[in-house]
C-alpha cells in the first residue's frame, strides 16, 4: 500500500470537523453534558404524550365496560319516530279547521255572524253548530254558508270548489246583485267560476266514498319510523288512526319496525309486521291483538 502524506504535509490546513472548537476551546464537556440533557428531555416529552394517550384509552375502555356499551365502528342509526299531519286550528266557537300546506284563513266573528275567508290554498271546515250564528266561508267572490256541518273549500284560481262531508251547505256568489244560492248536500261536489261575468252555471257531481277520500287524502296525518319500538308504533296509531291496536305479549314492544304509513292503514301495517317480523293479527271485539307467529 502506498504510504500517504499525513494531513497537512503539503502546507494545506487539514480538514475541520464540527467538534474542533468545544475541543479547542475547552468547552467539549459542557457541549456534551447539554446534549445529554437535550435528549433526556426529548425522552421525557414523549413518554408523557404515549402515557397520556394509554390514559384515555384506558379511561375509554373503563367507561364502556361500566356503561355496558362499547362505541361500534360506525354510527349507530338513531331510532325515531315522527307524524306529518296539516295544521289543525280552533277556533273561538268551538269549530275545526284543518289546513293543507300552504292555506291561510282569515277569521272575523261577530255576535250574529261567524265568518272566515280562505285567502289561499285548500281548508276543511268542521263547524259547531249554533243556529243562531250561520258561519260564512268566502273565497275569490264565492260564499258557502252552514250552520252545522263538515266541508272542504279549495281556491284554484280561476274556481272554488266545495266539497260536503257531512250535513248540507248553499254555495252563492257574493256580488251586488247576488246569484240564487246553490243547495249541496253530504257526498257532493261543486265547482264554481270565481268571476261572475259570463260564467256557467256551478257544476255540481256526486262523489263516491272513495272518491271524496282521495281528494281528502291530504288530511290523513302520516307516521314516518325509523327503527321505532313496535310499543311506540302502536302508541301513535291508537292516538291518529280509528282501530285499537293491543300487544298479547309485552316483548314484542321493543321490536323495532320501519316504515310511512297513513294512520287510516292499518291493514298496511299488519302487512309490515307479518313480513318483516312474523308478527300476526289477532282480531277481537275489543280491537286487534299482535301476536308471535306459531
Amino acid at each position: 500500500m502506498k504510504n500517504l502524506p499525513p494531513p497537512g504535509a503539503d502546507g494545506a490546513a487539514p480538514p475541520r470537523s464540527a467538534l474542533d472548537w468545544p475541543r479547542e476551546t475547552g468547552l467539549g464537556p459542557d457541549l456534551a453534558r447539554a446534549i445529554r440533557a437535550e435528549v433526556a428531555r426529548r425522552r421525557r416529552k414523549r413518554f408523557r404524550v404515549a402515557t397520556a394517550t394509554a390514559c384515555a384509552l384506558l379511561l375509554g375502555v373503563f367507561v364502556a365496560q361500566r356503561s355496558g356499551v362499547f362505541a361500534p365502528a360506525v354510527p349507530v342509526a338513531i331510532a325515531s319516530s315522527r307524524v306529518s299531519a296539516p295544521e289543525r286550528r280552533t277556533l273561538p266557537d268551538g269549530s275545526v279547521v284543518d289546513l293543507k300546506n300552504g292555506a291561510t284563513i282569515e277569521v272575523n266573528f261577530t255576535p250574529a255572524l261567524r265568518r272566515v275567508v280562505l285567502t289561499r290554498g285548500e281548508a276543511h271546515f268542521e263547524v259547531a253548530k249554533n243556529p243562531a250564528r250561520p258561519f260564512v266561508v268566502t273565497a275569490d267572490g264565492v260564499e258557502v254558508r252552514a250552520v252545522g256541518t263538515a266541508f272542504a273549500v279549495e281556491r284554484g284560481g280561476a274556481t272554488v270548489e266545495v266539497l260536503v262531508t257531512e250535513g248540507r251547505v248553499t254555495v252563492a256568489r257574493e256580488s251586488a246583485a247576488p246569484s240564487a244560492p246553490t243547495p249541496l248536500a253530504a257526498g257532493h261536489r261543486v265547482v264554481i267560476a270565481a268571476s261572475a261575468e259570463s260564467a256557467p252555471a256551478p257544476d255540481v257531481t256526486a262523489l263516491s266514498a272513495n272518491e271524496i277520500a282521495r281528494r281528502l287524502a291530504w288530511r290523513v296525518p302520516r307516521l314516518e319510523f325509523s327503527g321505532a319500538p313496535l310499543a311506540e308504533v302502536v302508541r301513535l296509531f291508537a292516538e291518529h288512526g280509528r282501530v285499537r291496536l293491543a300487544l298479547g305479549e309485552p316483548a314484542l314492544g321493543a321490536v323495532k319496525v320501519s316504515g310511512v304509513l297513513r294512520a287510516d292503514n292499518v291493514d298496511a301495517l299488519l302487512q309490515l309486521l307479518a313480513a318483516d317480523h312474523a308478527i300476526e293479527a289477532d282480531v277481537t271485539e275489543a280491537g286487534i291483538v299482535l301476536r308471535r307467529r306459531r
